[in-house]
């Protein structure tokens, strides 16, 4: 599923899930671009992608600022003239899960960061797309947007759902012109030690009854995500677009 040379964005690969997806276009021999906010990190994972024989870029922009956006694509056009796929997985988390307290500064924070910040980079990256007549646009939304999440804030839910929605459009709007729009959706997934200090702080009993909710009793891993993301990118899914993919372990299921 490798397509040697081809340019990818990956935003929010600094750490997690995103970097895991970075890394697994790195090794299928993808020109990498990764972003976040923290230079250091970017760094790292620019590192981790050269000593795997990769090559991979860094750019700090924050997703939620058009300017800064259309930076981020006007460097990544003077490297290398093209772009073949964007990843936008970058994202803020949910903070109180309780409707009645979350202020104006909390929802628009969410809103923006994970909602905002995907139709930001995508209608900056369109016209380039358009102009190839190619471009594959993978969007990573989550199970929160797609069913009931109690953890999950109301603000956090409604932005992934409009994720969802917003590719849809954009699968339909621009199919004619050879681009491709769809979603990941993640269940719980073991995206690394901020997830797993989480994780553990909830109850045994609760951790238990979750993965009894999961059909295959086990979290999730971000190459579990990383691949699908791969998959969506390839030519292998050529006649997919418009669709979200569950990734969730059979914890929900449509």
């Amino acid at each position: 599923m490798g397509n040697k040379g081809n340019v990818v964005i990956v935003t929010g690969s600094s750490n997690g899930i995103g970097k895991e997806i970075a890394l697994e276009f790195a090794r299928k021999d993808y020109k990498v671009v990764v972003n976040g906010r923290n230079k250091d990190a970017i760094n790292n994972t620019v590192s981790e992608i050269k000593s795997l024989g990769g090559e991979a870029i860094g750019v700090a922009a924050d997703l939620k600022i058009r300017s800064e956006v259309e930076k981020l694509v006007d460097e990544v056009i003077n490297k290398y003239g093209r772009i073949d796929v964007i990843v936008n997985n970058a994202g803020d988390t949910s903070g109180s899960n309780k409707t009645l307290e979350i202020n104006d500064e909390e929802w628009d924070k969410i809103i923006d960061g994970n909602l905002k910040s995907v139709f930001l980079v995508t209608q900056t990256i369109i016209p380039i797309f358009q102009k190839q007549k190619s471009g594959k646009i993978i969007n990573i939304s989550s199970q929160a947007g797609r069913a009931l999440s109690i953890l999950a804030g109301p603000h956090y839910a409604s932005a992934k759902a409009g994720v969802i929605a917003f590719t849809k459009h954009i699968a339909k709007e621009f199919a004619e012109d050879g681009i491709y729009a769809n979603v990941i959706a993640p269940g719980i997934i073991n995206s690394g030690e901020r997830f797993e200090n989480k994780w553990e702080s909830y109850s045994e009993e609760y951790r238990k009854s979750v993965l009894s909710d999961i059909a295959l009793k086990r979290l999730g891993q971000n190459t579990e995500i990383a691949k699908v993301a791969l998959f969506l990118a390839s030519d292998a899914s050529n006649y997919i677009t418009g669709a979200s993919i569950d990734v969730n372990g059979g914890r929900w299921m449509l």
